[in-house]
């Protein structure tokens, strides 16, 4: 069953990599430029990845280990981390009316609608998300590192 699913995705990436069309980087939303388009599957590739990177930890049982428990953790935040820049990214490019009104010391913030106030969340939000991601990935690679240690003593 895995081979053929394997085999089944090796086929589609392939067709897709060797039959591509043309992308305009401004069809879904408003957005500025081509690095707009690429920036947002990039988000989305590198969930992809992590969500991959937690199943495989799950299907060979390696959670039982605090190293690995750290780093499956980590890297669910990393995954809800990106969906929410993904969606971040969409609201700003999709913002009709500058945000930061003024110069200066004058600025000030323009919150008119909740696409304004859900878009300032999203960028807010990271410190939440990003901290406890990375502290846990490295706490599950220390853990890793002192195991493959007094092991091969």
């Amino acid at each position: 069953m895995k081979r053929r699913l394997a085999q089944l995705l090796s086929l589609v990436f392939i067709l897709l990599l060797f039959s591509p069309r043309y992308a305009l980087a401004q069809g879904w939303f408003e957005w500025g430029t081509e690095g707009s388009y690429v920036h947002q599957t990039a988000h989305l590739l590198f969930f992809g990845a992590l969500i991959f990177f937690i199943f495989e930890i799950r299907q060979e049982r390696l959670q039982q280990s605090k190293g690995f428990r750290c780093l499956m953790w980590a890297c669910g935040i990393l995954a809800l981390w990106n969906l929410d820049a993904v969606v971040g990214h969409t609201l700003e490019w999709s913002l009709r009316n500058p945000v930061i009104m003024g110069r200066g010391l004058a600025r000030y913030l323009l919150m008119e609608n909740l696409e304004t106030w859900f878009f300032y969340f999203t960028k807010i939000d990271h410190f939440l998300l990003l901290i406890p991601a990375f502290y846990l990935f490295y706490r599950g690679l220390r853990v890793l590192a002192r195991e493959t240690q007094s092991g091969s003593r």
